[in-house]
C-alpha cells in the first residue's frame, strides 16, 4: 500500500514538472528554451504515463534524444 501512495505521488510529480515546463515554453523568448522546455514537457509527460516503477526514463530519453 505505501508503495502504490509512493508511485502515485511520483507520477503526480512528474505531471507537475510536465505543467512548469509547458507554462515555460511559452512565456521564454528564446526559440532554443521554448524548444527545450517543450521537449522536457513531453519527457516528463511520457515517464507519468509510463509509471515511475517502470524505469523507462532512460529510454524515455534517448528516444527523444534520437528525434532531435
Amino acid at each position: 500500500m505505501v508503495e502504490a501512495k509512493q508511485l502515485q505521488n511520483q507520477a503526480l510529480e512528474c505531471l507537475r514538472l510536465q505543467a512548469d515546463c509547458m507554462q515555460l515554453s511559452k512565456v521564454v523568448p528564446s526559440r532554443n528554451l521554448q524548444s527545450h522546455f517543450a521537449s522536457m514537457a513531453q519527457f516528463w509527460g511520457a515517464l507519468a504515463a509510463s509509471g515511475p516503477g517502470a524505469n523507462a526514463g532512460p529510454a524515455i530519453f534517448k528516444a527523444g534524444m534520437q528525434t532531435q
